[in-house]
């Protein structure tokens, strides 16, 4: 696979974290296509872009639980199924979050899943499994 297309995918999850940091709803659903399925780390499941944009814009607004968080995604690996469909594999980091259940703590690690599809000549998300690692169980 041409290695632009691979750039372009680990971009599409470094966009993410920077509409993440800004607390940016409309950014956060930027990449997502218009019917993408996105399965949150608390099992939140939204089927259409604006209902994911819609669910970050209650998750960071003012009174949202990651309302000062940030988010960062060290560890990614790109696997293409076809030229124009690829798997996209993360381990990410969501730091700050305001506690608001037994779960919630000051960082969070979390593994990720994201099925993406060159759409138009442009990378778009169709599908996304987020899971959050606990503690004694990474192997």
């Amino acid at each position: 696979m041409p290695q632009s297309d691979e750039d372009a995918i680990r971009d599409l999850e470094d966009q993410f974290n920077a509409a993440w940091d800004a607390h940016d709803p409309e950014g956060l659903a930027a990449s997502l296509a218009d019917d993408a399925q996105f399965i949150t780390v608390n099992g939140a499941w939204t089927t259409t872009r604006d209902g994911f944009r819609d669910l970050m814009a209650r998750l960071h607004g003012t009174n949202g639980p990651f309302r000062t968080s940030t988010r960062k995604t060290p560890e990614m690996k790109v696997t293409f199924l076809t030229p124009d469909i690829a798997i996209l594999h993360s381990r990410f980091w969501i730091d700050g979050e305001i506690q608001h259940d037994e779960h919630s703590g000051p960082s969070r690690e979390s593994v990720g899943t994201r099925v993406v599809h060159k759409i138009g000549g442009r990378w778009r998300i169709v599908a996304t499994q987020n899971t959050d690692v606990r503690k004694g169980r990474r192997h």
